[in-house]
């Protein structure tokens, strides 16, 4: 599985342990990382998920100035924002605080007939 894949969802999966403990400012934090690794990785369908749920709990973010996540991550303001929270946590740092907490990142196996896309779905599958 490709780095931004296993990004994508190793974010999405500290975003659901943040809705499920009503920490909606890191929640988003962890939306905004797995959109952008969603966006590297081919997935822009999870990225706008990503935005509708960022932005139903913040809806001045600095997202909302574009159309699509993909257009966000075209923008110079965005891009150090982007930055910024990619120092707060990397792909190996949130590989690495799911193994302290015990949770495996959810992957696709041979007897899994589900996608990447569909699984990162799945865990932002709240609200």
């Amino acid at each position: 599985m490709p780095d931004q894949e296993r990004a994508m969802l190793a974010y999405a999966q500290l975003a659901a342990l943040s809705q499920q403990k009503r920490q909606l400012p890191s929640r988003d934090k962890f939306l905004i990382l797995a959109a952008a690794a969603g966006c590297r990785g081919g997935w822009p369908d999870v990225s706008e998920r990503c935005r509708e749920l960022v932005l139903s709990n913040n809806p001045a973010h600095l997202i909302k100035n574009s159309a699509t996540f993909v257009e966000s991550m075209r923008t110079p303001e965005f891009e150090q924002f982007l930055k910024q929270l990619e120092r707060f946590c990397s792909g190996e740092k949130a590989e690495h605080l799911l193994t302290e907490l015990g949770i495996d990142i959810p992957m696709p196996t041979a007897n899994d007939t589900r996608t990447v896309g569909e699984i990162a779905h799945s865990l932002l599958d709240f609200e």
